[in-house]
């Protein structure tokens, strides 16, 4: 399969919002539509002048989401520990709350909060944020994308193996029968075989646990990593860190985590099922018409 919009594709990842044109891919051919995705931005939160965490998240109620985080990780014991909070790029600082903002004003990703000198004295030695951005402008994709790149160019997939996933990992899908509610995230090589599985209830930690045991196994690199929940750009960006050059899942993807995989050199696909699934990213890497 041949990208034959290679310009359209690298316009198309300049816009975070919008329509996305993808390739559907089944046992009838491929076809190209344009569809819609969820949007996906970070938002990063600093506290006196600290970023203590970079959250993925749906544009809107900036400060809430803010506020509710450094709550619920007890970085914050109330709001009286909060002096001033701000949304970068929406021109206010605001010193009294709640702050009830219903969507961003701007296009800022940073909340910035001065604690009281108690509270702030409490904060002292918490780690660091795992990602940092500087600035009030959106993530640099590119350059994230830059330092995540995977090779693999000469990786192919058929359409035959990937739909092969599905009942694989569905037959071991063993607590979900159980109890349903769980994730599931598997590994493997370019020739379909199973690396590795697991199952959690949290999708990031059935990949992390899927990877590990691969890493434990020495079963790594692997061709492609599957998953059952949404491939946001923190799932591309773990499959990324691990070289594995390919990630599908059966759910959808979101605006980001298109773009992180397109800077990234990954080819991302979703809505994965027995006959047919959608190639949003690097889709000279599926081989249609081979191994039918």
């Amino acid at each position: 399969m041949t990208d034959r919009s290679t310009a359209q594709e690298d316009a198309s990842v300049a816009a975070l919002l919008g329509g996305r044109q993808v390739w559907r891919v089944s046992n009838e051919g491929v076809d190209s539509l344009t569809v819609h995705l969820p949007s996906e931005e970070p938002l990063a939160i600093e506290i006196n002048g600290q970023t203590v965490a970079v959250l993925m998240r749906a544009p809107g109620q900036e400060k809430a989401l803010a506020v509710g985080y450094c709550l619920s990780e007890g970085l914050i014991r109330s709001l009286g520990d909060i002096m001033l909070l701000h949304h970068c790029g929406s021109g206010l600082e605001d010193g009294l709350l709640p702050a009830t903002d219903a969507a961003p004003l701007g296009p800022g990703n940073r909340v910035r909060l001065m604690l009281t000198p108690a509270a702030g004295e409490r904060l002292r030695g918490e780690r660091p944020a795992r990602w940092v951005f500087s600035g009030c402008a959106g993530v640099d994709v590119a350059t994230l994308g830059a330092e995540l790149h995977v090779d693999g160019h000469d990786l192919r997939l058929t359409p035959d193996m990937l739909f092969a996933a599905v009942p694989v990992i569905g037959h071991a899908q063993d607590r979900y029968k159980e109890t349903g509610g769980v994730h599931a995230a598997a590994l493997f090589d370019a020739d379909g075989r199973l690396l590795s599985l697991a199952e959690d209830v949290g999708r990031h930690n059935a990949a992390d646990k899927a990877i590990g045991e691969a890493a434990l196994a020495g079963r790594l690199p692997a061709a492609v990593l599957v998953a059952t929940g949404r491939a946001s750009s923190d799932i591309v960006a773990k499959a990324a860190r691990v070289g594995i050059p390919a990630v599908a899942s059966f759910s959808s993807s979101t605006s980001l985590g298109i773009h992180l995989a397109q800077a990234a050199g990954i080819s991302l696909i979703g809505y994965l099922r027995r006959n047919r699934f959608t190639v949003y990213t690097h889709p000279e890497r599926i081989a249609v018409g081979e191994g039918r």
